[in-house]
């Protein structure tokens, strides 16, 4: 598994595209109505919208990814940064944020590389 990390607009999927060889075809961009992944996809983008889907429908989101851990042995998976900055006000908004980060830290020690991109600049962390 590998997984993209980064804040918004940096370039995750332009590189993933690159590096991993994507098609279009390949790639599942996820959003806040994903209530199911479709996880014979090579590419899952942007997990951190369907965090927030999963946590709006009281679910916590790094559940269905961890019953589906051995299907996603060769996936390549991006999601949002979210955890910089100031902690929300909104109870929602703050149970994601705490949900996607436990989601992220389950994915990176699951994960053979993990890369963090900034500023289009991609950085390997494992």
């Amino acid at each position: 598994m590998i997984l993209i990390i980064g804040g918004r607009y940096q370039g995750k999927l332009d590189f993933a595209r690159e590096r991993f060889a994507l098609s279009d075809g390949d790639i599942l961009v996820c959003d806040e109505g994903s209530g199911v992944l479709d996880f014979d996809k090579r590419c899952l983008a942007y997990l951190d919208r369907y965090a927030l889907g999963r946590v709006r429908a009281g679910e916590e989101p790094v559940n269905a990814l961890k019953a589906n851990m051995e299907r996603l042995s060769d996936a390549v998976l991006i999601t949002t940064d979210i955890s910089c900055g100031v902690v929300p006000v909104d109870p929602v908004v703050r149970a994601w944020r705490d949900a996607c980060g436990r989601m992220n830290n389950c994915l990176a020690r699951q994960a053979d590389e993990v890369w963090r991109l900034f500023c289009g600049i991609p950085q390997r962390l494992k």
